[in-house]
């Protein structure tokens, strides 16, 4: 520890992959190399999660140890994470930065979204539209810091950038590379867990997933609403639009995606094996799989879209939709399921749709498609009952069902 000062600052990397074993050790895997961390491991990971100087840590931390050697366990770690450079002072922040290689740390999610040109156009219009000069914003996941700097360049006086994987070292470097460093904070951290030094005006968040709610904006939202934004703060996006498609799913996609009898008899025919105790597992179910939305743009669709849920993310105060609507067929035909869709109001004019028709095809969102294991021939006219459930209390949960309205 002697070449350690009591006055050093040091954070973890964002981004670390642990193992407890059967006998309690704790190793922590970095790119290609293990590490044994001891005891403390965990606790001194912990203490660094956000900066710290090394005098805090090891009084907070003193407090576990019971004797000589339990002291030095725990320094030989201290030291240990800080010549992997797990733990860094400032000189090693400001290195070329590590991506992680999984996760949202990774590259490969980034270059996908970064690909997307109508998604992160339609963001940038969005923020051009909503932020003003003067404007204090904050950007919840910001990524590549790529939405953090166009609202930079609309005006904004600050951007606070939250980030919590390895790619904000990657937004800090971007950000002095485009000479905006002054103007854009990065914090690394979740945003829940984070305080800002004063509230922002403008809330920039694309944390949409595939299933729009997902990743927890609507939590992460609520959050920032009470503790982190002005009271009237513009928010981009401002609404979540998610919709339903009644769709009949072609056959070979059925059949490469869901048990079917004619799966089941290809597997028996292949393998000379028995598996149909499989299509018993989904049995009542609603198997979900997913797709690119342009892939189901010429799938048959049995009635025009439904609404099944409108957020208005400045608003919503419930962690809670549990919505039931009843829509008519307009045509005849095999109900296999419902494809579900979103969109997204990004600013006064600029919207953003990932409906089958309207997605581009570098659209890097996936369609979930909730399927039916025993498909119904609908006739035109018949009503269908459509439910959608979001559930974030004890474990965030989905629910999306599609079937014959109850007479």
């Amino acid at each position: 520890m002697r070449s350690l000062s009591p006055d050093l600052v040091l954070q973890r990397v964002p981004d670390v992959r642990l193992h407890i074993d059967s006998s309690n050790d704790i190793h922590l895997f970095l790119e290609d190399t293990v590490y044994d961390l001891g005891p403390h491991g965990l606790a001194v990971l912990d203490s660094f999660y956000q900066p710290t100087s090394l005098s805090e840590a090891l009084e907070k931390l003193g407090e576990t140890v019971s004797g000589t050697q339990d002291w030095i366990a725990l320094t030989n770690t201290i030291v240990q994470l800080h010549e992997a450079g797990i733990l860094q002072d400032e000189s090693q922040r400001t290195q070329k930065p590590r991506v992680d290689k999984s996760g949202y740390g990774a590259a490969g999610i980034h270059v996908a979204m970064l690909n997307d040109r109508a998604r992160t156009s339609g963001f940038l219009s969005g923020i051009e539209e909503t932020v003003g000069a003067g404007d204090v914003v904050l950007d919840i996941g910001t990524g590549t810091g790529v939405l953090a700097m166009a609202a930079a360049r609309a005006g904004a006086k600050h951007v606070y950038a939250i980030e919590a994987s390895g790619i904000g070292e990657s937004a800090r470097a971007v950000f002095e590379a485009n000479g905006l460093a002054d103007r854009i904070t990065l914090l690394q951290g979740w945003s829940t867990q984070l305080s800002l030094p004063e509230r922002a005006d403008v809330l920039i968040s694309e944390m949409i997933g595939n299933e729009p709610l997902s990743e927890h904006v609507l939590e992460t939202t609520l959050d920032a609403r009470k503790r982190l934004l002005e009271a009237e703060a513009r928010l981009v996006p401002s609404k979540v639009r998610i919709f339903g498609l009644p769709v009949t799913i072609p056959r070979t996609e059925r059949m490469k995606r869901l048990v079917t009898i004619e799966t089941l008899q290809n597997w028996r025919s292949w393998y000379g094996m028995d598996f149909e105790p499989l299509a018993e597992m989904h049995h009542d179910m609603f198997p979900e799989f997913y797709i690119r939305p342009q892939e189901a743009s010429r799938w048959r669709t049995l009635s025009e879209p439904v609404m099944l849920a409108e957020v208005d993310l400045r608003k919503v105060e419930r962690l809670l939709i549990d919505n039931s609507t009843i829509i008519t067929a307009n045509i005849s035909g095999q109900l296999d399921g419902l494809l579900v869709y979103f969109e997204l109001d990004l600013g006064p004019h600029a919207r953003f749709s990932t409906h089958p028709a309207q997605a581009d095809r570098d659209n890097h969102w996936r369609s979930p498609v909730w399927a039916l294991v025993d498909p119904l021939a609908v006739q035109a006219g018949e009503q269908l009952e459509v439910t959608y459930q979001y559930r974030a209390a004890r474990g965030t949960t989905h629910r999306v069902a599609i079937g014959r309205a109850q007479s």
